[in-house]
């Protein structure tokens, strides 16, 4: 029996005994059915009509889109478009490098950025970085945590390396910023996920209180729904590979619910915590679009700010270094290299995703790296969006070498040891709806838009051309929308008001079903917005 993430039980048993309608009899059902039930495509009546509230609408799937009137356009993943290093590991508690998660916030303007790092002796740190425009980052003296006899340092006197931070906009002022993380590993009394809350983001509350009496072993994300009025926490769990667990509840800071009849798994001996396998629905896997040593590292979820219903994950694939090709490769069990993918949902329960890598582990800034691991969280700037990675010059289990080699280690502390690094998007820009040189169509589903203006993220490139028409269900434009009465796009923008020749305005259909018809040539379409 299989449970779908929110509960229901889709496995259906059908009993072989019991009696079957004859073949005569189901036909003559059918010809009836065919006879009295209307064509929903000719009448424009049977057809899901989705209901449109202001705010952006991304293409991330086909839920807009009536694929039968649309024609020559194509849905394009598109990576980053700028990659570069704003963080090095200079300080003496950064000397081995930095470990492979963060999380950035952006609180009143100014971007937090925490990570973690190793110092020369392999102890871990956790840290914080600030920056207003989100490439340009300092170091804050925070004055918390003494190290080598200073305390002018931007190190937090706590360890949470395993860590996930958010702003909770559903929490009391004082504990707006929220803070998951992994604490008193490996003892299984106390060990597991625990929660710690700050009004400014720098001084943190810890709770004792065990919210799940397992250690994932990796970062955890979370984001409050105001839709479902939940919490959504997404935790590494075995599936038996490494997979992504999701639970929702109302209350973050007390116990959260899971399946106790699930044997612990002891992926680190009996006497020690346990970790995640099936206890909490599992929502995303490799499976069999996935080489067969890949599994997913991280989960990195959020609830994308600046559009309707869109959850967006950035899962490290982790490619372990496994089989006759690649064994010989491993330095130890454990070992491989990671990419960054792209997951998009419009639930956080139901995701696609792309299995081309978002960010790949390439030659950058002077260093080739072996390994890249996205951090929690974006920031926006104007019409741009920044990201924040982790890249390594060395696998995933270059770490433990350090721990009996110590020649090795200091061998390391000569090297270009990578960095905290910023992604560079278009607002929205995750995936687009194109058309090339030949013109295309794109027609949505029915729609019921209460909004007075349509406004567009659209890229018109040098010899290309977009026009917009609203037509009836059935297809037919309404008068006065049509395509010869919309004023051509020829622009690159991110909110361009489209506009009807005559004073036609949007508002005049305000609860009416129309279509949106895309007439475009050489064009991008990222997302649609309907505002007052």
């Amino acid at each position: 029996m299989h449970l779908d993430p929110r509960g229901y039980n889709f496995a259906m048993n059908y009993d072989l005994k019991q009696p079957r309608l004859s073949c005569f009899c189901l036909a003559f059902m059918i010809l009836l059915f065919l006879k009295y039930v209307p064509d929903c495509k000719a009448v424009g009546e049977c057809a899901d009509v989705i209901q449109m509230s202001s705010g952006r609408h991304l293409f991330l799937d086909d839920q807009l889109i009536d694929s039968e009137m649309t024609e020559h356009v194509k849905r394009q993943f598109n990576p980053p478009h700028a990659l570069r290093r704003v963080l090095r590991p200079e300080k003496s508690w950064e000397a081995l490098g930095f470990i492979f998660y963060c999380s950035v916030v952006d609180h009143d303007g100014t971007a937090m950025l925490y990570y973690g790092a190793y110092d020369g002796e392999k102890q871990k740190h956790f840290c914080l970085a600030t920056s207003k425009d989100g490439l340009t980052w300092k170091r804050p003296e925070l004055k918390l945590s003494d190290y080598q006899g200073s305390k002018l340092n931007n190190i937090f006197p706590f360890e949470a390396v395993e860590v996930g931070v958010f702003l909770d906009s559903h929490a009391p002022a004082e504990k707006r910023f929220r803070l998951l993380h992994n604490r008193h590993w490996p003892d299984p009394a106390r060990a597991g996920v625990y929660l710690s809350s700050s009004a400014d983001g720098i001084h943190w509350q810890q709770s004792d209180i065990r919210l799940l009496p397992r250690v994932p072993d990796s970062q955890p994300s979370a984001c409050w729904d105001p839709k479902t009025q939940e919490y959504a926490v997404y935790l590494r769990a075995w599936d038996p590979k490494r997979s992504i667990g999701r639970v929702a509840v109302k209350d973050i800071e007390v116990p959260w619910p899971y399946d106790e009849s699930v044997s612990p798994l002891h992926v680190w001996g009996k006497k020690k915590v346990a970790t995640i396998s099936r206890e909490l629905p599992i929502v995303m896997r490799p499976d069999d679009s996935d080489p067969e040593n890949v599994q997913l590292y991280t989960s990195n979820v959020f609830r994308y700010p600046w559009a309707e219903n869109a959850y967006l994950a950035f899962p490290a694939a982790y490619f372990l270094c496994r089989g006759t090709q690649l064994k010989d490769r491993a330095l130890n069990g454990n070992d491989g290299t990671f990419d960054v993918q792209l997951a998009v949902s419009h639930d956080g329960i139901h995701w696609d995703r792309q299995r081309q890598a978002w960010i790949q582990p390439d030659y950058l800034d002077g260093v080739q790296l072996q390994l890249v691991s996205m951090g929690t969280g974006m920031i926006r700037r104007g019409r741009e969006l920044h990201q924040y990675f982790v890249g390594w010059p060395h696998t995933h289990g270059r770490p433990v070498v350090w721990d009996r080699d110590l020649i090795n280690r200091k061998e390391w502390l000569k090297r270009d040891r990578g960095g905290i690094y910023c992604a560079t998007s278009r607002l929205d820009g995750f995936v687009s709806m194109d058309a090339g040189n030949l013109p295309g169509t794109l027609t949505t589903n029915p729609l019921v838009v209460t909004g007075s203006q349509l406004k567009l993220n659209i890229d018109v490139a040098g010899t290309g051309i977009a026009t917009v028409a609203i037509l009836d269900d059935a297809g037919n434009p309404i008068p006065g929308f049509a395509v010869a009465d919309c004023e051509a796009i020829h622009a690159d923008s991110v909110d361009f008001p489209v506009k009807w020749n005559g004073g036609h305005e949007l508002k005049e259909l305000a609860g009416k079903s129309i279509r949106l018809q895309f007439r475009m040539r050489n064009t991008k379409l990222y997302a649609i917005e309907f505002t007052e």
